[in-house]
């Protein structure tokens, strides 16, 4: 027989589910229960840790990956001793690599399948339908997810909340100081919990359906079925994400469907639509395949022969003119719809929110605007408008019967282009006027006037005029874009140092720094190594491969006492090692700057070291 699965569902990290999950699990070893505790992340904070009293805690499994260990859940110890009820906090955590499975939710399912009763807790942003909501909505990205299908599953689901200002204040009492002021003004902003708890009343709602009233009691659909478009546009899963949505607020089945050309049904599928069906199973749904050639229609003749109520499609990236000539699937499904309701789901843009509008200036997203040139250097370009074009004839003067109009101009052209590099689009406007009216003045009959006798001189002085005006312009965004390109790569560095000046202004631990730096760099692993005797031993480590010595990594930083910073991943660029030596850097003076007031007299101990001498090495 199945176990049971209780789940305390969360609005936001901090609002005590993992106090709540380890009250239930002593309120039921004081009826009886026989109560183990799974795994419960109490992150060394007193009243946490006190929940832990009069419960067994299963010891954690030691999992080594390259150097560095991980302390896991010990499912096979759990189901050796085969307690009633165990407690497992944190159901969307990713197992470190080595683990009995890739992601704890399929340890609580392997201990449900054996009859053990769950106790869990889950944040609702970690939800897998809600995960690109919360992404777009908040711009914090969710990179460990559950299947909506498995908290559906659950018997019970208590609801775990607390409104912003009192979810801000507790943070500031559980929080170190430094870190709790960089988290709230990050995630945990007002209009952040605001959503998060907008999307969790969403939830509810549209899943309140699925519960069952007993064991094993079977789901019902109240209506009839939702068909997904399965492509291979990147915003698939996005399409997949909504669909779910809508079927579960209606009680609808989930049905994607692949179209695949009549021809092409005895080649192998396509390497995306693997990843989509396993989505789409997860989520709840069916997959199935349909032949035809013309899209629009075999979508709705499948949504008929269905009885479907609504399609899901994803809004077509082709241009306009591609549309023009080929059609476009979307309005050709829209005008043959019929009964059936079709839902279009745009792409993903940048988040953005009418909570927004609450944010400090200096969050918002701005609209970006075109690069000025420094005064002095738009003045050099002004003067050398006029000044350039008129040397250039002036000095050919004297070839002037062998180097004719065209050379004069090609000459002449040669300003115009040092105007606009130096000057921008105004002065390289202003120096072909000037180039026009010299070589006109200079180089056509009759000499030393404005008229021009012959056509063809006439031809050249426009094409010159056209060409002038083209390349000062090309010229002039060249030389914006090389300065923009020079301020962003300033503004980077000085903001790696920010974050860098952050962390080291707090306490933040080893594992804090070698995390912040995975997570900027989107690096795969991050491990600060100590030497022994026997090699190298991880002090911290971050991300799923971390290297296990300097010579496996990509880019090492030697830091104090002999450590060395490993990073493991893709070859760093040149700009993000820039970053990174700033990042760096900043820590290292940070930490000699509370060296020297220690021995001054300051009287200020930090409680961790960070950086400090080495240099960095690609």
């Amino acid at each position: 027989m199945r176990g049971r699965l209780h789940l305390y569902l969360g609005t936001a990290p901090g609002v005590g589910k993992t106090c709540a999950l380890l009250a239930e699990g002593r309120r039921l070893a004081a009826l009886g229960n026989d109560v183990v505790v799974g795994l419960a992340e109490t992150h060394d904070r007193q009243d946490t840790t006190a929940g832990l009293d009069g419960l067994e805690v299963v010891p954690r499994k030691p999992v080594a990956h390259r150097g560095a260990r991980f302390g896991e859940m010990d499912v096979q110890a759990i189901l050796a001793r085969h307690p009633q009820t165990v407690l497992v906090d944190e159901m969307a955590h990713a197992n470190a690599p080595g683990s009995r499975h890739d992601k704890r939710w399929q340890d609580v399912e392997e201990l449900l399948d054996a009859g053990v009763d769950v106790v869990s807790a889950l944040n609702v942003a970690h939800l897998r339908s809600l995960s690109d909501q919360v992404e777009e909505l908040t711009g914090v990205p969710v990179h460990e997810t559950v299947p909506d299908a498995v908290a559906d599953a659950a018997d019970r689901v208590d609801v775990i909340d607390l409104d912003p200002e009192s979810l801000r204040r507790r943070l500031t009492r559980i929080y170190p100081p430094g870190t709790a002021e960089w988290a709230l003004a990050g995630f945990f902003r007002p209009g952040n919990i605001t959503v998060l708890r907008e999307l969790m009343d969403q939830w509810i709602r549209e899943h309140a359906h699925d519960h069952a009233t007993g064991p094993g009691a079977p789901t019902t659909r109240r209506g009839s079925r939702i068909i997904a478009a399965l492509t291979g546009e990147a915003e698939s899963e996005r399409i997949l994400h909504r669909a779910a949505q809508l079927a579960a607020g209606t009680g609808a089945e989930l049905v994607g469907v692949h179209v695949r050309n009549p021809g092409g049904l005895k080649e192998p599928d396509p390497p995306w639509l693997n990843g989509q069906r396993r989505l789409l199973a997860e989520l709840g749904g069916r997959y199935a395949r349909v032949a035809g050639e013309d899209v629009a229609r075999a979508l709705l003749d499948f949504t008929r022969a269905e009885h479907a109520s609504q399609l899901v499609l994803g809004a077509s990236r082709r241009s306009h003119g591609y549309q023009m000539l080929y059609g476009s699937v979307i309005d050709r499904v829209v005008r043959a719809a019929g009964p059936v309701e079709v839902h279009v789901i745009p792409p993903r843009r940048p988040p953005r929110h009418r909570l927004t509008a609450r944010l400090p200036r200096l969050v918002r997203p701005v609209r970006r605007r075109r690069v000025s040139l420094p005064v002095r250097r738009t003045a050099i370009g002004w003067t050398l408008s006029v000044l350039a074009p008129a040397a250039v004839t002036a000095l050919l003067l004297p070839v002037r019967g062998s180097l004719g109009l065209a050379g004069a101009l090609l000459c002449t052209l040669l300003s115009v282009v040092l105007a606009a590099l130096v000057g921008g689009v105004g002065p390289a406007a202003l120096a072909t006027v000037t180039g026009f009216l010299a070589v006109d003045f200079l180089y056509t009959r009759p000499y030393y006037s404005l008229r021009v006798d012959r056509p063809i001189d006439l031809v050249g002085l426009f094409v010159f005029a056209v060409v002038g005006v083209t390349v000062c312009l090309l010229v002039d965004g060249l030389a914006r874009r090389a300065l923009q390109v020079t301020r962003a790569q300033a503004e980077a560095e000085n903001r790696a140092r920010l974050v860098a000046d952050v962390l080291a202004a707090g306490t933040a631990t080893p594992a804090d720094l070698v995390d912040a730096l995975r997570r900027t760099f989107d690096l795969e692993g991050v491990v600060l190594l100590l030497p022994t005797d026997g090699g190298w031993e991880a002090e911290a480590a971050a991300g799923p491969c971390p290297p296990a010595a300097p010579e496996d990594a990509g880019f090492t930083v030697a830091l104090a006492g002999g450590r060395t910073l490993a990073l493991a991943g893709a070859r760093l660029s040149a700009e993000d090692a820039r970053l990174l030596r700033a990042f760096t850097g900043q820590l290292r003076i940070e930490e000699e700057t509370r060296q020297l007031r220690r021995i001054g007299g300051g009287g200020h101990e930090d409680r961790h070291e960070h950086s400090r001498g080495g240099e960095a090495t690609q």
